[in-house]
C-alpha cells in the first residue's frame, strides 16, 4: 500500500515502463515513502469500451488518462503534492495533456487493508 491504478487506451509497454518509475518516483516524493510499498496495475480500454459527453468510442473527445491512488489517508497538501507530481510524470510518459490526465484519491483505513491475511493496523 500505496497502490496506483491507470486506466489508459495504450498497452504499450514502453510507455508504461516510463509511467510506473515516474508515478513511483512522484508518489514516494509526495508522501515520503519507499518505492517498495508502491504497486502499479494498468488496465487497457480500447476505443469502442470508452464514452465521453454522450459520445462513445472513435466518436468521442480524446481519452484521458484516469489515475485511481488507493492508499492510506494525507493530508490534502500531500494529496496536491502527488497530484501534481503524477499528472506531470503521465504528461511526460504518455505525451498528454496535463487536462487530460484525471487523479483521484481513494483512501483506505489501515484496517480495511490485508496484507498476507493480516490487517495492516
Amino acid at each position: 500500500m500505496p497502490f496506483i491504478e491507470v486506466i489508459d487506451c495504450v498497452s504499450d509497454e514502453e510507455k508504461r515502463e516510463v509511467a510506473t518509475r515516474s508515478m513511483t518516483e512522484a508518489l514516494c516524493g509526495a508522501y515520503e515513502i519507499k518505492p517498495e510499498i508502491v504497486t502499479c496495475y494498468y488496465f487497457c480500454l480500447p476505443d469502442y469500451s470508452y464514452g465521453h459527453a454522450g459520445k462513445h468510442g472513435k466518436n468521442a473527445e480524446k481519452f484521458r488518462v484516469f489515475v485511481k491512488v488507493h492508499a492510506f489517508p494525507r493530508p490534502q497538501v500531500l494529496k496536491q503534492k502527488a497530484a501534481t507530481a503524477l499528472t506531470e510524470a503521465l504528461v511526460a510518459a504518455y505525451g498528454a495533456a496535463p487536462k487530460d490526465v484525471i487523479v483521484y484519491f481513494i483512501d483506505r483505513d489501515p484496517s480495511d487493508a490485508f496484507h498476507g491475511g493480516t490487517a495492516s493496523a
